[in-house]
């Protein structure tokens, strides 16, 4: 161990060895905070005699949680037990075990956001709610924010929100399913109405450690204090220059007001940057030193000097996707990774002109966090058939596919049967296994839903005597969906087909890697992922993002388009001194994302939707870079 810890400097040291207590260890952007974190899992375990057993470590990501495996195995060999998870899978883990003490059982669905707007669009059907004047997407955003802050129902002050929070809650527990927020706040729940589960993950889990703690919101705030509050061994990594994500609820005070929480908190700061060079640097300081809420670091490297801030204004938004694309080109020639540049904006739509001009010039590119692989409608439509066989009472499932592929059952017989269950109190799968009873359905078509209840009866009789892959085939193969997808349809059907080829394919090497894991533990994997963690670094592609989507990411090469009024900081915020700076704080994770090279293009004119072209301003942030960082012209140093 003092071998590895010779690899460290000083304050990465005494980060890893003070184990005792509350820590905040500020961990500027590049500063090495990964090896921190498993340096000291890996001291507590070898030099501290931990049972690995005993150690809980939380992050966001399913790609920083098997970054942070991998590194672990390699420092402590395979075979430990320690808990590296994000929140959301830490939870699901926990339910799994006791959920049945607050009324859930145990094999519960997962639903993600489309999941949950599909649930949402049915309890306004149920409850004559015109869409167009409550959109889903506001009243899913309304409910989670009642989740994520813990709010009783008493607390929510809209009463027809109240009134469809307890709607949408009802359905959720009649389909025997949680939502993202349900998670931890269901945890949250169980720890603090059953004391005894609680004392057992005190006990279990004396040291507790949470990346990245600047983006928790406020139940995973509670939560966290929860674990720690016996044995209040509790390390928190985190960076409040990098706090950008407060419109999806992260609480910056939690990481600013640590230490009045834990008064006797040891504050530790890595503020050595191994990522960037110094003039890179410099231009991140110097931007976000002009935040007020902020914790007093100063970054400083032993880097290369490096190449001076490239600043390009263009006549319009198509020059600068043009110029882009002809510096992608350049750097190409000369031997530079494709996979190694990335090109970052503020708002999606952003990215359309990009991908126009890199199809013009053969680029290949990727855009990041674009419509990911588990979300695609053939993807969801096989997911959705497992999970109906692990949990029937999943009707949001069961809707999805009854007529995927086509069996003739519409819209009309299943609002007759949603409507028969949610009046004999039964889950609309045992409505269809006694279809016979409802007159109206034709006979036609209950012959059909008798033999669609038989096929998935047949397959919920047997699931456990299949491995997740074989369950997968038989299900694509039985059900006729596979065979549905053909080329000789059309080009769309046929690249459907090898989509959900390829998917039986990640599920063989699934159950190669984790034998033991069950079905259960398969769509909890893919349900929990998130918008990064199906992004391949070894591509050779260029990288296109949104400057959120960048967090935690590195690359050689970093240009920040649309650097304008308006976008970068984006207009919303400009009302609002918090969001302004978290819109400085976000332009700080960007440009702390390059290692060698940044490049800032601005469009002097861009179109608008109704307007038609528009003036624009060049960033107020722009003049908080020092003038002397900043090179003009098209050809690098």
């Amino acid at each position: 161990m003092d071998d590895l810890l010779r690899q460290l400097n000083p304050e990465q040291r005494k980060a890893v060895k003070i184990t005792r207590g509350p820590i905040l260890i500020l961990a500027g952007a590049g500063s090495g905070k990964t090896r921190v974190i498993t340096y000291r899992v890996a001291y507590l375990i070898k030099s501290k005699d931990v049972n690995p057993r005993n150690i809980l470590a939380i992050t966001f990501t399913n790609k920083a949680a098997g970054e942070m495996q991998t590194r672990v195995q390699k420092l402590l060999g395979s075979g430990h037990d320690v808990w590296i998870r994000t929140f959301h899978s830490t939870c699901a883990k926990i339910l799994r075990g006791g959920a049945e003490r607050i009324g859930i059982r145990n094999n519960f669905a997962i639903y993600d956001e489309y999941d949950q707007l599909s649930l949402i669009k049915e309890c306004q059907a149920e409850m004559d709610m015109d869409p167009k004047a409550y959109s889903p997407a506001h009243l899913a955003a309304a409910i989670n924010k009642v989740k994520e802050n813990l709010l009783l129902e008493s607390e929510i002050k809209s009463d027809l929100l109240k009134h469809f929070y307890n709607h949408y809650n009802k359905k959720l527990l009649e389909y025997n399913a949680l939502d993202f927020d349900d998670l931890i706040m269901k945890v949250v729940q169980l720890f603090e109405t059953d004391r005894d589960i609680l004392e057992y993950y005190q006990n279990r889990f004396k040291y507790v450690l949470v990346d990245e703690y600047q983006d928790t919101n406020r139940a995973q705030y509670v939560l966290t204090k929860l674990l720690a509050e016996s044995h209040r061994n509790l390390c928190v990594v985190g960076d409040d220059d990098q706090s950008i994500y407060s419109w999806r609820g992260a609480e910056i005070r939690n990481i600013l007001d640590f230490e009045n929480d834990f008064p006797d908190t040891t504050v530790i700061k890595l503020q050595q940057n191994y990522r960037s060079t110094r003039r890179i640097l410099k231009a991140a300081s110097s931007v976000v030193s002009n935040n007020v809420h902020r914790k007093s670091k100063t970054l400083w490297c032993e880097n290369e000097t490096g190449e001076r801030v490239e600043f390009f204004d263009a006549d319009d938004a198509y020059a600068e996707a043009a110029y882009v694309a002809r510096k992608v080109i350049e750097m190409g020639m000369k031997g530079e990774r494709l996979g190694q540049i990335a090109v970052f904006y503020r708002v999606n739509y952003q990215s359309r002109l990009f991908e126009e001009c890199f199809v013009t010039y053969r680029i290949p590119y990727e855009v990041v966090g674009s419509l990911r692989f588990y979300e695609r409608a053939e993807i969801k439509n096989v997911l959705a058939y497992l999970r109906l066989v692990v949990n029937p009472c999943d009707a949001v499932s069961l809707k999805r596919i009854i007529n995927v592929p086509s069996r003739k059952i519409g819209q009309g017989t299943m609002e007759k049967i949603t409507g028969y269950a949610n009046e004999q109190k039964m889950t609309a799968y045992d409505v269809l296994r006694e279809v016979d009873n409802i007159s109206t359905i034709h006979r036609g078509t209950r012959k059909r839903i008798k033999e669609f209840t038989k096929m998935i009866d047949r397959f919920i009789d047997t699931r456990d005597q299949w491995d997740i892959y074989e369950l997968a085939l038989a299900v694509v193969k039985e059900s006729g969906y596979l065979s549905s997808l053909t080329e000789e349809k059309s080009e769309r059907e046929y690249v459907r087909r090898k989509n959900v080829e390829e998917l039986l394919i990640s599920m063989k090497e699934y159950v190669q890697d984790r034998p033991e894991a069950t079905l259960n533990d398969y769509l909890e994997e893919v349900s929990l992922r998130s918008d990064i963690d199906d992004w391949n670094e070894a591509e050779e592609r260029v990288n296109l993002m949104t400057l959120h989507n960048a967090k935690g990411l590195e690359f050689d090469t970093v240009f920040i388009t649309g650097f304008e009024d308006g976008l970068i900081p984006h207009y919303k915020s400009q009302e609002d001194p918090k969001q302004y700076e978290e819109e400085r704080r976000l332009l700080y994770v960007g440009i702390t994302r390059a290692r060698k090279r940044l490049c800032l293009t601005y469009a002097r004119q861009r179109d608008m939707f109704r307007s038609g072209p528009a003036y624009t301003e060049l960033s107020p942030f722009y003049n908080e870079i020092p003038s002397d960082l900043i090179r003009t012209g098209y050809d690098y140093e």
